[in-house]
């Protein structure tokens, strides 16, 4: 046997590592191309606004199709600084609802909302928020109420059915916590 054919039978021995080593190198190439786009899924779970009005916006600044939104106090509300818009759609999906409150904090920033209507219409609520984030984390019976809560990044929903007279969804974002964190961690004075 002479050393070329040797060397041939080397080659072609050797011949399904190389295969092997490229299925190996297309599958890390695979996962590090998709990395971003993996991130940009997390990032578009975030609940920015509700309805085009972004949390922490302030009351006196706050547009929509640029529109300055005009609020209206709820003098009937026991809920402290609760808004309504005049001509606010009270369809959330397929449910009409009873009303829509806008609530701003001290500093006049838009940080809830509460939304109320009638009890026929809490499984289709309950519907709208499975489907749109998943099954409910927390879930508890206070007294007459059946309470189920969603948490989306710093967006908290809570579902309330209150003594099968009506139900009640308020969605609070936590923005101010979530400012604070990104100024307490980039602190530049020392």
């Amino acid at each position: 046997m002479t050393y070329e054919k040797l060397h041939i039978r080397v080659l072609i021995k050797y011949k399904p590592k190389t295969t092997v080593m490229k299925k190996l190198i297309f599958i890390f190439c695979s996962l590090v191309l998709s990395l971003p786009s993996f991130s940009s899924v997390a990032e578009s779970d975030a609940v920015l606004d509700f309805r085009n009005i972004f949390w922490g916006v302030s009351k006196d600044s706050c547009y929509r199709d640029g529109q300055k939104i005009e609020f209206v106090k709820d003098r009937q509300s026991m809920l402290k600084n609760a808004y309504y818009i005049n001509g606010d759609d009270p369809m959330i999906g397929a449910i009409k609802t009873d009303r829509i409150l806008y609530l701003f904090n001290d500093e006049n920033r838009f940080y809830k909302v509460f939304v109320q209507g009638a009890v026929e219409l809490t499984e289709q609520m309950k519907f709208v928020m499975t489907y749109k984030f998943g099954d409910f984390k927390n879930e508890s019976w206070v007294d007459d109420r059946h309470i189920m809560q969603w948490l989306v990044k710093d967006v908290k929903f809570t579902l309330t059915e209150v003594a099968k007279s009506r139900f009640e969804l308020t969605i609070e974002s936590n923005w101010q916590a979530s400012e604070d964190y990104k100024k307490n961690t980039s602190v530049d004075d020392f």
